[in-house]
């Protein structure tokens, strides 16, 4: 049995096996439940702050409930963005409410932009092989190769011929004057 569904943490679309299934991989279920226990204990330690009546927190407790770093609160600090005050020279407290003007926290985590995939049409008919891409623009093996990699334009090879979609090259030496 398969059932068609979209992925509640990417958003891929995905064929489950089960009526329960939610997420299209492990990775996906891991990374929502870390995502979720992430939550939980920034709210926890966020109510306890709150419930202690406390304004004011140490640096070390706003990098855990704000996800932020140490030099970005004290950059706030020192531009007299969020409010503050020293006990010692090392013990510098921020205020709670200016951190979450700045930061404010989110109740579910950000949800990646679902992936597209993109079919290449791989017939020899529409590709160049390196060679004739070589001569056609004038750049050489090595350079091809290495561009090919950089921009994961596929490849196909059939035989001793190695052959890349016609549309992505015109596309990435497009400023460059083919030879004929």
């Amino acid at each position: 049995m398969q059932i068609p569904k979209v992925c509640k943490y990417c958003g891929n679309n995905f064929l489950a096996k089960t009526v329960k299934t939610g997420y299209c991989s492990h990775q996906c279920a891991s990374s929502a439940s870390n995502d979720r226990k992430k939550l939980e204990r920034r709210q926890k330690v966020l109510d306890r702050i709150k419930a202690a009546g406390t304004e004011y927190i140490t640096i070390t407790e706003a990098v855990k409930i704000f996800t932020t770093s140490r030099n970005t609160i004290r950059r706030l600090v020192i531009s007299k963005k969020i409010g503050h005050f020293r006990i010692s020279p090392k013990r510098l407290f921020v205020s709670v409410k200016g951190l979450e003007a700045f930061f404010p926290l989110r109740d579910k985590p950000v949800v990646a932009a679902p992936k597209t995939t993109q079919v290449f049409d791989m017939n020899p008919e529409h590709c160049y092989t390196i060679g004739e891409i070589t001569k056609r623009f004038g750049i050489t093996e090595s350079s091809v190769y290495k561009h090919i990699r950089q921009f994961s334009i596929p490849i196909r090879q059939i035989g001793n011929y190695v052959y890349a979609p016609k549309k992505e090259i015109d596309k990435l030496y497009n400023n460059k004057k083919a030879r004929i």
